[in-house]
């Protein structure tokens, strides 16, 4: 009898450590070489060796080795502008964004074109800021307002061959962009702005924030739990799809740049001074991580267990 007993509670152990996912493990955040001092705005990886990152001064770099090393790509096919947000759905097709444009490559990164330009009647259109395709004919990207002061959401349904203006109930300047599946999309911007769509788009709606403050990022794990993060150590959470959102408790006064989550549970935020927080709890408890830097840090993204960070003067730490 005893002797079973001590069987069952070995099973019962087994299946909690066999629960708990490598997102529990210590990630260790280790600076890599960029070969820049560039200021770095986005990184991506589209499978766990090849990855992408814009910057300034038309810089994107490339990896084929997990992020160990990189290679320089961007500036030396004529781009100049500071590019904000890279995507690539293959190997081959990605793109970019940056003031008034959006650009397109088919080759990986070696070439690039200008896919939409944004007409505008002032000298400068506005900026486009974030960029996100849930499929490879369907993406969104947002930005800064127009000359008449209409916030500028752009929609594509055929992979950039044409971008379309959306009407949107916006005049804020958006720094962000997420959408969870085709239909289901929040966008982030000035003054605690978030805008959600449940039909692709067609209708915007304002959300409540509760603040009025910048909003930099959002990011939804499913349809009811998201994260956004914002000036002054702000993050907000919702678990009903946006219909309420809640502060969390970060302890700290710097701006958080970017949110990403792995999972309901396992998250990442970053920022100002090198700024590292984690949580293992959904966010109700986050806590300050150790940071290899004091740059600051400007964009996170995982791909199952290892995680890239960029942010200024080059700075390309890799997590795992």
């Amino acid at each position: 009898m005893l002797r079973k007993f001590y069987i069952f509670v070995l099973i019962l152990i087994s299946i909690y450590f066999l629960g708990c996912s490598n997102d529990s493990k210590t990630v260790e955040w280790q600076q890599i070489d960029s070969g820049t001092e560039e200021h770095l705005f986005s990184v991506y990886f589209l499978d766990k060796k090849n990855g992408w990152i814009s910057g300034d001064d038309g810089l994107v770099l490339s990896s084929s080795d997990r992020g160990n090393t990189w290679n320089q790509l961007g500036n030396k096919n004529g781009l100049t502008d500071t590019l904000t947000r890279v995507m690539f759905l293959t190997p081959k097709n990605g793109w970019l964004v940056s003031r008034g444009k959006i650009h397109y490559s088919s080759s990986g990164g070696t070439t690039w074109g200008i896919q939409h330009r944004i007409r505008s009647g002032s000298a400068k259109p506005p900026g486009i800021l974030d960029l996100h395709f849930v499929n490879p004919a369907e993406g969104w990207a947002v930005g800064g307002t127009n000359e008449k002061g209409v916030s500028t959401i752009l929609h594509t349904e055929n992979g950039g061959t044409k971008w379309e203006k959306v009407v949107n109930p916006s005049d804020k300047h958006l720094w962000g962009v997420y959408f969870v599946d085709s239909s289901y999309g929040w966008v982030v911007g000035e003054m605690g702005e978030i805008l959600h769509t449940r039909d692709s788009g067609k209708q915007w709606i304002r959300q409540i924030s509760g603040v009025e403050q910048p909003l930099f990022k959002v990011h939804f794990t499913d349809l009811l739990n998201g994260w956004i993060v914002g000036t002054n150590g702000l993050i907000i959470h919702t678990i009903d799809g946006g219909n309420t959102w809640m502060h969390q408790p970060s302890n700290i006064k710097q701006s958080l740049r970017d949110v990403f989550f792995l999972n309901e549970q396992v998250g990442w935020a970053i920022g100002e001074e090198g700024l590292i927080l984690h949580t293992m709890d959904g966010g109700k408890e986050w806590n300050l991580y150790p940071s290899p830097t004091t740059q600051n840090l400007q964009d996170i993204f995982f791909l199952n267990n290892t995680g890239w960070i960029v942010g200024e003067k080059g700075t390309i730490l890799m997590g795992r």
